[in-house]
């Protein structure tokens, strides 16, 4: 598979992963993270199906259904420490504040906007009853971060990606997700390389206020996608 193939794939993927947090995981910190993911999978996939007629007359109702699941499971400062590096540690509090904030409303805007492009697929991926699998994984108590991998079968020509998600275990017991790996390529890694030239080009602010104008720009394309309906 060439990159240019690669990223409407981690847009899928990375949609799929930010379906797996619709359960109350703190009830579930003695399971093993890949029976979580199994159980949580099933249980969002079929809260999906449940909110299709509402995401039909309202495509970014989309935006909302995983902005509140994808959140509470998702370790976003960590993400966004990491996908900054060394401008992370330079950016005062309210800067860092900012980026978290963007960077979240563009992962669930940006990912989840390419299902809206084409609902067939949204239709084609709540339709298969095998959509991933999910390998098993032994985490010691004292172990704080794992990593969980698997075969994601697209709903069309049977093609299998290899796909692995990093998690972290909080205090509680919960594992957060933090990175998703797909063929390969890092989620985090990506946004990396992509982030550090344009802080090098133009600065931190500048690069947040493009961020908050796109995350404008995805939120009123889905509303004007309710309109033209």
């Amino acid at each position: 598979m060439t990159t240019q193939h690669k990223f409407p794939l981690l847009q899928y993927l990375w949609l799929l992963a930010a379906l797996l947090g619709t359960a109350s995981l703190q009830a579930q910190a003695n399971v093993p993270p890949h029976e979580m993911l199994n159980q949580v999978t099933e249980r969002m996939l079929e809260t999906l199906r449940a909110e299709r007629e509402a995401i039909a007359q309202q495509p970014s109702h989309l935006f909302t259904v995983v902005e509140q699941v994808l959140v509470p499971h998702v370790e976003v400062n960590v993400m966004s420490r990491f996908v900054l590096g060394q401008h992370w540690r330079r950016a005062n509090a309210d800067q860092q504040a900012r980026f978290a904030e963007e960077f979240k409303n563009l992962l669930v805007r940006f990912y989840v906007s390419a299902l809206l492009d084409d609902p067939a697929q949204l239709d084609k991926l709540l339709a298969s009853d095998n959509i991933i699998r999910f390998l098993p994984v032994t985490v010691p108590d004292d172990t704080r971060t794992t990593t969980v991998r698997g075969e994601v079968f697209l709903p069309e020509g049977g093609q299998r990606v290899p796909v692995s998600f990093s998690m972290m275990r909080i205090e509680s017991g919960q594992w957060l997700l933090y990175d998703v790996n797909v063929d390969g390529i890092s989620l985090v890694a990506n946004y990396r390389t992509s982030f550090a030239a344009d802080i090098n080009r133009d600065g931190l602010d500048a690069l947040i206020t493009r961020m908050a104008e796109r995350n404008r720009r995805l939120l009123d394309e889905a509303n004007g996608k309710t309109s033209s309906n």
